[in-house]
Parts: C-alpha cells; structure tokens; sequence
C-alpha cells in the first residue's frame, strides 16, 4: 500500500492533476494507519522506529491535505 502511495505521489509530481495527490496522500494515511494499528497488535524488535515513521508520514500526508482545502 505504501509503494503504491509512493507511485502516485511520484505520478502527481509529473502530472500536475489534483486527484493524482490526493489519492497518493489517502493511501499514505491508510498505511500509516495500517502500520500504527499492526505495531500495537504485534510489536516489531524496531517498534519505536516503525511508530514515529509512521506517525511522521501521517502528520506529513494531513499537513497536505489542508493545504490542498486551503487551495481550493
């Protein structure tokens, strides 16, 4: 899911299209989602490491959908 996200996210760079960044930017929020959710259930040797990644990709993919509301 989140090599996918990276695909779309690279696609919207080259193609300057909204729906391209924002499909990009809902799939990094399910896999940020998918990964904090796998982490708490079963707990890698690297767990911390895997939460602020995470976590850091979710505040990263919110912090660019308000700028796109703020666009529109």
């Amino acid at each position: 899911m989140l090599m996918l996200a990276i695909a779309m996210l690279a696609i919207a760079t080259v193609i300057p299209d909204r729906p391209f960044l924002i499909l990009g930017l809902s799939l990094v929020v399910g896999a940020s989602i998918s990964i904090l959710v796998r982490e708490a259930i079963a707990p890698s040797p690297q767990t911390r490491i895997t939460q602020i990644t995470a976590l850091l990709l979710l505040i990263i993919s919110i912090y660019g959908f308000a700028d796109i509301i703020k666009m529109l």
